[in-house]
């Protein structure tokens, strides 16, 4: 009988749906019992790579986030990948193990309707058809639960001059694997303007009784955004084990409306005198040029989820429709005010609304831009264990797809030029894991755990060609606290669609700062595409450590170094400095006296880049007891035991949580022709606007306890400079350090019973007070002479500064 007894609780346990909701205290006692533990959580994604974080329940409500997208924020240091050009991009999403046509489908979901995220690495990636170079973070959802979620927040800068708010509504229904999600989102943003900040980006004075060109024009847009978002899913079969399908949709509306100053004109008379006028009169129809832009955008997506024996069939695709349309006010015409005031028939200090009713000033037209977009993709996995070796399975994923790509634009200001762009990119892969030693099974286990991947993929693109990728990887478990990984990738890239075919065009009078004078002067930009753009073709290696230490509820450090080699890399123009002026003089027009007067910033090939650098951490979250709401008890012991009073049904206590990241760079160097020259991005060279830095730090934390809770995130920036020519009037830049810190506090006033019988409607509701840039820190910019370029001033580089925002949060 003890034996029968032994053996029905020991497949009771193994059963995965049910061994995590036993708690182990409460079973019978039995002599001579054998418990099994269930390794895997239902939903959980099974790899040879451990997970870089799994955040259970618990610690989701400690973060105090309002929906799926904030809690992606929460936890950034550790979804994101420090792999890849693009690093920081945005993870590969899965939902209980399964991919999913797109984040649109969870964006909305409350946080309290998640059991448990896991965040796996870059490998990891690579089975469920995504790029080698993204984190890939996993839902689990509930089995059941109900929402109806309304949400308002307000927010403004410490310095004035606008403001922010959004409203929210969100439902969601769970029950197994039917889902419903509905909401709908609204923004708004009040427009700031120079003149609210103390600067100027004309840098000219105007004449004495003019209006100020700082007043109209805007630092951040008047806008306005409207979202409307639908989730639906269902299972096949009973609780969905014969598969599901998912359905999404999204519909967008934004509008936005930019003030770029006032009509000027410089009058000069025959003595050889002359003024900046600004021409201002609402009546007479001359008023600040503005540029509307007016966006639409639907969007579609559809998973299908099928098990076709051991093998697990995806298929997943989406249509996206985007279009565009702008309004541009063109500058009026005031050459023959000019000639008037050289010729004397016009005084140079006649009013304004004088100079504007003589008759000579021609109003400038309105130039309209449309662009319409239309991208279709879709995707097919299967995924299995086609074999099964000494030391386990085997298992392969391969996949194919086609996506497919339009452009189409036209511009006044290009009369004639209609742009039309397609693309079609068919593609197909796999994905190979092996595992060679086993810890579990026994196969030479005083190694421990050893398994290689491999994969391998061809691009065809239907304007450029033929691309092929592949990679190999091996994850050694030293032992069952570290993890070693190396992983490398080869992989070609075709330029954008836009890069290689967008139309040419000209937009007068940017502002620049010019590295020869060292002064901030307007001038012309040409922008479009290059048809004579390469493939990229990309090298990297990967070599990463986990360690999970054995100390607190979770405890893991991370240390992963990546060397990256690029040949025929596609870029933007870069910032116009000495060196790429040197390089690319065919790019650049002075005028006789040297001034700056155009700049062709179409796009260019580099012939090499090269980036090696360290990322390491430390991610550590504990819980906190409440000993009074546990009648004094302490809290269990050992990893994954829970605090007393605190967890999913009743959270009393709490949790605090830090991750801190530190990135260092030894190597960022450009080649930007084969004879050179050599760009050192760390020493003076730069391609961009801010250069790079050698150290950076991220950092996440938080205390949470019995209902308050207090999040707090920062990040640091080394110094950096960009080097100057050294001919007369030149000058370098230097970029100080700069940190910045934001904060929230939120209370969870349904975890305060005596205010809750107080004021029932406090019940299941939250109020958040969020600080950004806590100390204002900005970045400061100063030439050889300690003075900041006016391009460079704080107020253009951050011009909302420290930002406050109040949310309540209300849950039925």
């Amino acid at each position: 009988m003890r034996i029968l007894r032994s053996s029905v609780l020991a497949v009771f346990l193994a059963t995965p749906a049910y061994a995590q909701s036993i708690d182990s205290e409460s079973l019978p006692e039995a002599e001579d019992a054998i418990v099994v533990t269930a390794d895997r959580f239902r939903g959980s994604v099974d790899s040879a790579q451990p997970p870089v974080a799994v955040i259970d329940e618990e610690e989701i409500a400690s973060y105090g986030a309002s929906s799926l997208e904030e809690l992606l924020q929460e936890i950034a240091p550790q979804a994101t990948s420090g792999r890849g050009r693009g690093s920081g991009g945005h993870p590969a999403i899965l939902l209980n193990g399964q991919r999913i046509s797109g984040f649109r489908e969870l964006r909305n979901y409350p946080p309290e309707a998640i059991r448990r995220v896991e965040v796996l690495p870059e490998e990891v990636a690579q089975r469920f058809g995504f790029s080698p170079d993204q984190r890939v973070v996993n839902f689990i959802l509930k089995d059941n639960f109900m929402s109806t979620t309304v949400e308002a927040d307000y927010g403004w800068p410490g310095s004035g001059g606008y403001s922010t708010n959004e409203f929210e509504v969100s439902v969601v229904r769970i029950d197994g694997a039917r889902r419903l999600n509905l909401a709908i989102e609204a923004d708004d943003s009040s427009p700031l303007t120079e003149a609210e900040r103390g600067v100027s980006s004309s840098g000219t004075v105007p004449f004495t009784g003019d209006a100020d060109p700082a007043a109209y024009r805007t630092l951040i847009a008047d806008s306005r955004d409207l979202k409307f978002t639908g989730n639906w899913s269902t299972g096949f079969g009973e609780g969905g084990l014969d598969g599901s399908l998912a359905i999404s949709a999204v519909a967008t509306r934004s509008d936005s409306e930019r003030l770029s100053g006032l009509d000027a004109v410089t009058l000069s008379d025959d003595s050889g005198e002359s003024v900046y006028r600004t021409l201002l009169a609402p009546a007479q129809g001359f008023d600040a040029r503005r540029r509307k832009t007016r966006s639409t955008g639907f969007e579609l997506g559809a998973t299908l989820q099928k098990p076709l024996g051991n093998w697990q069939l995806t298929a997943t695709g989406s249509w996206a429709h985007d279009e565009s349309r702008t309004l541009t006010d063109a500058s009026a015409d005031t050459s023959a005010l000019e000639s008037a005031a050289l010729a004397g028939m016009i005084a140079l200090d006649a009013p304004s609304d004088a100079l504007l009713a003589s008759g000579l000033v021609t109003d400038g037209v309105t130039d309209r831009a449309r662009s319409n977009s239309e991208t279709a993709s879709s995707l097919l996995t299967l995924a299995g264990t086609p074999l099964r070796l000494p030391a386990g399975d085997v298992s392969l994923t391969v996949k194919g797809g086609f996506d497919w790509d339009n452009i189409q634009s036209s511009d006044t200001r290009n009369p004639g030029t209609l742009t039309d762009l397609t693309r079609g990119d068919a593609s197909a892969g796999f994905t190979l894991g092996l595992p060679i030693t086993s810890r579990k099974t026994g196969v030479l286990d005083a190694i421990g755990t050893v398994s290689l991947n491999f994969s391998g993929g061809v691009n065809h693109v239907s304007d450029f060609g033929t691309l092929y990728n592949w990679s190999a990887g091996v994850s050694w478990d030293i032992t069952r606290a570290l993890n070693l990984q190396v992983s490398h990738i080869y992989a070609e890239q075709a330029p954008g669609l836009s890069e290689l075919g967008a139309p040419e065009t000209v937009t007068l009078d940017s502002t620049v700062y010019d590295f020869v004078t060292g002064q901030t002067v307007l001038v012309d930009i040409i922008s479009g595409g290059n048809p004579n753009l390469q493939a990229e073709k990309q090298r990297d290696w990967k070599v990463a450590l986990n360690w999970d230490l054995p100390i607190l509820d979770r405890s893991r450090f991370i240390a992963e170094y990546f060397d990256e080699t690029s040949r025929n890399v596609t870029a933007g123009f870069p910032l116009l400095t000495p060196a790429i002026e040197a390089a690319f003089p065919d790019r650049v027009l002075r005028d006789a006296s040297g001034g700056l007067v155009q700049i062709d910033e179409r796009p260019i090939t580099f012939d090499r880049e090269k980036s090696r650098r360290l990322r390491y951490g430390i991610d550590v979250s504990d819980r906190i007891a409440d000993n009074s709401a546990a009648g004094g008890g302490e809290a269990r012991g050992g990893r994954g035991g829970g605090g007393p009073g605190f967890g999913p049904g009743n959270r009393r206590g709490g949790r605090w949580s830090l991750a801190l990241y530190h990135t260092v760079r030894f190597d960022e160097t450009v080649r930007v022709g084969v004879d050179g020259p050599v760009l050192d991005l760390l020493h003076g060279d730069s391609l961009s606007a801010t250069p790079k830095a050698r150290h950076e730090l991220e950092l996440r934390g938080g205390l949470y306890y019995n209902g308050f809770g207090l999040r707090l995130s920062g990040e640091y920036l080394g110094g950096s400079k960009v080097d100057g020519s050294g001919a007369p009037g030149s000058s370098s830049l230097r970029f100080r350090p700069i940190a910045t810190f934001d904060m929230r506090l939120f209370v969870d006033f349904g975890q305060q019973k005596s205010l809750v019988e107080k004021v029932g409607f406090l019940k299941n509701s939250r109020m958040a007070f969020r600080v950004d840039n806590i100390f204002n820190a900005q970045q400061r910019v100063v030439d050889d002479n300690g003075v900041v370029p006016l391009s460079y001033s704080p107020a253009f580089l951050d011009p909302a500064g420290r930002f406050f925002e109040i949310d309540f949060r209300k849950m039925f």
